[in-house]
């Protein structure tokens, strides 16, 4: 536990000394990207401003010693023995310091929150517009958030639009007092006491409010995933759904399931796995499977359109403080910009049984298994699938769109050869894709061989044009080993959806030879040209 400790400090520190702290909400502009996960209050700087001295002082504070324990009015005794010692042996600060409020939006006040109270007044619940016929939708922000970060609002704006059987209400918990930067092993202690604060209103709104816990749904990003979790564990885990937004990973991946989210905890859990490596192999999320259906968009890593792990090491060398926390966020709060997404939406995000996500680009997981495929966010509770799910998504807003696999086929007479291969989709002189289809550049490259390679574009792809293959031989250094060909020689090219039946194909009857560091355009037609000659 210590060396993920260690490392998850590492950046927080990184975060500390070059970030500036100035945190401000971007202003909302139509048609442009999802702004992911910054933090707002009316463009007040969250963070405090730390001094040379206190920037130094970063490591959490580890005083505590085994079998400590705290005991506050209404939510009882918390102590830090097994399982509850994943949190660097913190136990939850005072429910006066977290100062949690329970923000309460409904259909007929969908822009004016009451405030509920667990503890005391049973007023607040008893006045309350909250309807039992309709859902409630709770929403647990994490680490360093609070009621005013900019994703809640777009989510609670979209849950509430919802019709039907989905009518919902919204709660919005706001624990940032609990969550505040840099204490993140006091954040993570909190989520228990803040898990059973949600848990006690809860059983206040089923006793007082006739409220089925049949129509609880929350959905929590990052240390709220686990609050969640907890939340439920309240009730006896009969919380109808828990979506889990990245749940965070740090001090909580393999640890106890009574300290972290389970898909025991609801009668239906949902994961959206989006950041589980910044570097050196820690993540601000969890790459550990945690529900009925996991879905890792994009492999789950890393998020298309972030910055990148080398880019974040050059920022972090010349300081340059802004790139360095888009880094640190910007794939970790993806997965709220998915969801929220979802939810009203016409693309479906269509995700794919698949044992990891190199295979599922590579095209070897393209039907849906006996158990079906899934459709990752808000409406991921009717799909059939269920287990580890993968998908691409697009790099900027609106993140949906269609899987399209790209086939590639050599001819079986070439001469062997090893290099890299480059394939780029062209619609109206735009570039839809552009991919390695060998995906390194010292491939063995033989003849006969099939390559294929699945990417993430908008549902309508338009008349699609020609493709444009490249092919970089690889160097022979001194002359070692066999004489390698100077040439590829294409026998097929075929661009596919796999939502649905289009199928662009080129090089029907041809062999187009292709030169060493050289390319070729390839002209594309709404037809396929499947050789049945050719083993897929």
């Amino acid at each position: 536990m210590h060396s993920e400790t260690g490392l998850y400090f590492l950046l927080i520190a990184l975060c500390i000394i070059f970030v500036n702290g100035r945190l401000i909400q971007s202003e909302s502009i139509v048609n442009e990207p999802l702004t992911i996960d910054v933090i707002s209050t009316n463009n007040v700087p969250i963070l405090p401003q730390f001094s040379t001295i206190n920037r130094a002082n970063i490591s959490p504070v580890t005083a505590n010693k085994t079998n400590t324990s705290v005991c506050y009015p209404v939510v009882g005794c918390f102590d830090n023995n097994e399982p509850y010692n994943n949190a660097g042996l913190e136990v939850p600060q005072s429910p006066e310091h977290i100062s949690t409020q329970f923000l309460l939006f409904t259909q007929e006040a969908p822009s004016t929150p009451e405030f509920l109270v667990y503890d005391s007044n049973d007023q607040s619940i008893i006045e309350s517009n909250l309807n039992s016929s309709r859902w409630l939708r709770i929403i647990v922000h994490g680490f360093t958030n609070n009621r005013n970060s900019i994703w809640i609002k777009p989510l609670q704006d979209e849950l509430l639009k919802l019709k039907d059987n989905e009518l919902s209400d919204v709660l919005v918990v706001d624990w940032g007092h609990g969550a505040k930067f840099p204490l993140y092993t006091n954040a993570a202690s909190n989520t228990r006491l803040v898990g059973k604060q949600i848990g006690l209103l809860l059983q206040k709104l089923h006793n007082m409010k006739g409220f089925s816990y049949d129509k609880i749904h929350c959905i929590g990003h990052s240390l709220g995933a686990h609050t969640c979790s907890l939340a439920s564990n309240i009730i006896d885990n009969q919380m109808a759904r828990i979506s889990g937004l990245d749940p965070a990973g740090p001090l909580f991946e393999g640890k106890d399931v009574l300290v972290r989210l389970d898909k025991n905890d609801a009668k239906f859990v949902d994961v959206i796995h989006t950041n589980t490596d910044i570097a050196f192999g820690v993540g601000l999320g969890s790459s550990q499977s945690s529900g009925h259906v996991d879905f890792y968009a994009n492999g789950g890593q890393h998020q298309p359109g972030c910055p990148s792990v080398l880019s974040l090491l050059g920022n972090v060398i010349h300081g340059h403080s802004e790139a360095i926390y888009e880094q640190t966020s910007c794939s970790h709060g993806r997965s709220h910009g998915y969801f929220t997404e979802s939810i009203n939406s016409e693309c479906r995000y269509n995700a794919f049984p698949c044992q990891d996500y190199n295979s599922f680009v590579n095209g070897q997981c393209l039907a849906c298994s006996t158990s079906g495929c899934a459709q990752m966010g808000f409406y991921s509770v009717y799909s059939l699938g269920r287990g580890n799910m993968y998908l691409s998504t697009k790099n900027t807003s609106p993140f949906c769109g269609n899987h399209y696999l790209i086939e590639l086929v050599l001819n079986r007479d070439m001469i062997a050869t090893s290099g890299e291969i480059y394939v780029s989709i062209h619609s109206n002189y735009e570039i839809l894709t552009n991919v390695s289809m060998t995906m390194k550049s010292k491939t063995d490259i033989k003849p006969g061989d099939i390559f294929r390679h699945v990417f993430s574009y908008k549902t309508d792809l338009g008349k699609v044009d020609y493709a444009i293959v490249h092919f970089n031989k690889a160097k022979n250094f001194f002359g070692w080993g066999a004489e390698k060909g100077n040439e590829i020689v294409i026998s097929r090219l075929r661009l596919k959806s796999l939502e649905d039946s289009v199928i662009y194909s080129g090089l029907c009857e041809t062999h187009t030879k292709i030169e060493a560091h050289a390319f070729e355009t390839v002209l594309l037609n709404r037809s396929d040209c499947l050789d049945p000659k050719e083993n897929l």
